[in-house]
């Protein structure tokens, strides 16, 4: 189980309503504020690895759901955010190791993230009766 780390703002990793489980929008942001999958380099520029992000955030979002009393295969719906959707390749092979294709999916590109080390964003509902 990854390390609860607590939102930027006043939110909840999760709600449960009924049997559906949404999860708030997850991030590669690290407990000590640091984004994971990132290398700034001696330029100044920055390299984002969407491998490493995606799992991150799949991993976030599979701990998000077991606090719940739920798991990955739960999923009914899954939005991604993907700050380059020249990215997105990378992404859907890491996607495709973790869900079996049962979830629907939304993916959109965005002009920017909350920080602009993260490459992207997830958010998921989940349907567990209870």
């Amino acid at each position: 189980m990854m390390p609860q780390i607590r939102p930027l703002g006043k939110y909840p990793s999760f709600c449960r309503a009924g049997d559906f489980i949404f999860v708030s929008g997850m991030s590669a942001r690290q407990a000590d504020g640091s984004i994971g999958g990132t290398t700034c380099l001696e330029d100044g520029s920055i390299v984002r690895d969407i491998d490493i992000q995606t799992r991150i955030v799949i991993r976030k979002i599979q701990s998000a759901l077991q606090e719940a009393g739920a798991g990955l295969e739960d999923c009914v719906a899954i939005t991604s955010y993907l700050a380059d959707m020249r990215q997105f390749d990378g992404y859907n092979a890491v996607y495709a190791e973790f869900f079996d294709g049962r979830a629907t999916r939304t993916t959109v590109a965005v002009q920017q993230l909350p920080h602009a080390h993260m490459a992207v964003e997830l958010t998921a509902t989940a349907y567990k009766p209870l």
